[in-house]
């Protein structure tokens, strides 16, 4: 199914990532939990990351369009990784449960915030997933 999500940071005026669409395990209309649901987006996002990591390039030039893409984002950098570490699924998915669960994310689905990882979601083709990350002020009482 196509997954389209959104990542937004308290804060900000624009969000992090708008408005993306990926392809995840699943189908339309098909009850699941919000816990299956995450770590469906998460096993996608790290297969994703570790297929990148793979890829050598000898030259590691922009084309234009390509450059026009990293513009929008406000940040033009080289393509060249010096990191090829493959990112583990099993951890990447505990870790993004502690992150909900420690209440550093937040997900609505269709402006309907979920609140346990137990709770059942529907998605529909129209669906829009939105996550908040959120962040804690620290300071003193004086």
């Amino acid at each position: 199914m196509l997954l389209k999500f959104s990542v937004k940071q308290l804060g900000k005026k624009r969000p992090f990532i708008d408005a993306k669409s990926i392809e995840i395990e699943g189908q339309y209309n098909e009850p699941c939990l919000l816990k299956e649901l995450l770590e469906r987006i998460v096993r996608q996002q790290v297969a994703e990351f570790n297929e990148k990591r793979a890829e050598k390039s000898l030259f590691t030039f922009f084309q234009e369009t390509e450059i026009a893409q990293e513009v929008e984002t406000g940040k033009v950098r080289f393509k060249s990784i010096y990191n090829d570490t493959q990112a583990d699924v099993s951890k990447a998915i505990e870790t993004v449960w502690l992150a909900y669960q420690d209440g550093l994310i937040a997900v609505f689905i269709d402006d309907n915030q979920i609140e346990k990882l137990e709770n059942t979601v529907v998605l529909q083709e129209s669906s829009l997933i939105t996550f908040v990350r959120l962040t804690f002020l620290a300071g003193s009482s004086w």
